[in-house]
């Protein structure tokens, strides 16, 4: 364990090994996220007075066991679905750069708390501590949370409007403002063009807490019917019982509770075939 200390205003962060952050001499660095285990490190950072935020892959964290340079090839990958799709709720992205020994994204900061922040809060406090993001999600009304979730939807069918599959995509993936009542989707580095196979088998790329059954299965093909699976556990996340998936726990409903159960089907072929019929179907009981 090495603790070093980056940008001009010397902010401490902690590595697995040594890594030269010298292109950080310049900037201000106002925080740092260093516990994922993606293998990305990322920074808030202040530049010409500007608030960014940095997604770097080189450096290895605490959490990352693979393979560095793997690391960076993701990342590099990632830059293509960041420029390919567009969409207001999404973290706005400018650019890509290199350095000596590594590769780093940029992104104009967006003020928001992340509903799975794992690096502040421990599972239990997530579901528990009063100023959890979660928990602050969830006292929040019925009818905000059902229109949070209906953003979040219109995005997917969006995304798979451009014959892309969404891997890895988890309430993690979710920011909320809750002064502006303002929703953005961050981290879609994982999402690909179709056709998906699951390559890695029961470690595929995503949160055990929504990951579909064939999320699970080696060589399995990952297609909309998964991400159908996906977002209608979130679904449950925000207004329901979470695990528990009675109707008993759910806060909204009995129409839209049937919408989220056969999204929720264990065999594809008995869940909606894409994102865009899950989320008409959602939209006519929502109005």
């Amino acid at each position: 364990m090495i603790n070093i200390a980056i940008g001009k205003n010397q902010y401490p962060i902690t590595l697995a090994e040594y890594h030269n952050f010298n292109w950080l001499k310049d900037v201000e660095v106002f925080t740092v996220f260093d516990q994922h285990d993606s293998g990305n490190i990322s920074f808030g950072i202040i530049e010409n007075g500007q608030q960014y935020f940095l997604k770097y892959a080189g450096a290895r964290n605490l959490e990352y066991k693979g393979n560095i340079e793997d690391a960076m090839q993701r990342l590099m990958k990632a830059k293509e679905v960041y420029q390919q799709i567009q969409y207001p709720l999404l973290v706005p992205y400018i650019n890509s750069f290199q350095t000596k020994n590594g590769f780093c994204l940029r992104f104009h900061w967006v003020d928001g708390e992340c509903m799975h922040n794992h690096w502040d809060f421990t599972p239990y406090e997530k579901y528990h501590a009063l100023h959890s993001p979660f928990v602050k999600l969830r006292q929040l009304c019925v009818t905000k949370r059902l229109n949070i979730l209906t953003q979040i939807f219109e995005f997917a069918a969006y995304v798979e409007s451009l014959g892309y599959v969404m891997v890895d995509f988890y309430d993690g993936s979710i920011l909320y403002n809750f002064e502006q009542s303002k929703l953005t989707i961050c981290d879609i580095d994982f999402f690909q063009k179709a056709p998906v196979f699951n390559k890695i088998g029961e470690n595929f790329w995503g949160s055990s807490r929504f990951k579909a059954p064939e999320e699970y299965e080696l060589h399995a093909q990952i297609t909309s019917e998964t991400n159908v699976y996906v977002l209608a556990g979130i679904a449950f996340a925000f207004i329901g019982g979470r695990s528990d998936k009675s109707y008993e726990k759910w806060e909204s409903t009995r129409d839209l509770y049937n919408v989220c159960q056969k999204a929720l089907h264990k065999e594809k072929a008995k869940r909606y075939p894409t994102i865009q019929a899950f989320y008409e179907a959602w939209l006519a009981y929502i109005k």
